[in-house]
């Protein structure tokens, strides 16, 4: 039997939900207490619920919770006045070094340092020619 609460916002694999979520860790990510209840909760959904829905788009809250968290790092890693130490703060890490592993993790082994050379604002590389 289906879950009633299945019916609100997006169930299924209906596409809105995944970018309504989306647009929700990309304020809420950087909360100190956010979490797949919390975000669960401002959809009136139940955890397992909103896990039963990622599931069905092939996902789960840490994937796209981390896709998020990437976003944001390479946006703030393009801000030349932003340190990795103070990226590093901003998305919650203990340190820099979790934060540079997490990116590497993220990015398929590149270093905070090495994309932010690449992606500098207003400085033209090679690259991206």
């Amino acid at each position: 039997m289906r879950d009633p609460s299945d019916q609100r916002l997006g169930a299924g694999c209906d596409p809105d939900f995944m970018a309504s979520v989306h647009n929700v860790l990309e304020t809420e990510v950087l909360n100190p207490h956010c979490s797949a209840t919390s975000i669960a909760h401002l959809f009136t959904i139940d955890r397992r619920t909103l896990s039963r829905r990622l599931n069905a788009h092939g996902t789960a809250y840490r994937q796209v919770a981390n896709t998020v968290r990437f976003e944001i790092a390479r946006r703030l890693l393009a801000e030349p006045g932003m340190t990795i130490a103070q990226v590093a703060a901003m998305l919650r890490f203990s340190e820099p070094s979790a934060f540079t592993r997490a990116f590497q993790r993220w990015s398929g082994g590149q270093t905070p340092s090495a994309w932010r050379a690449q992606h500098r604002k207003g400085v033209p590389t090679a690259s991206r020619t």
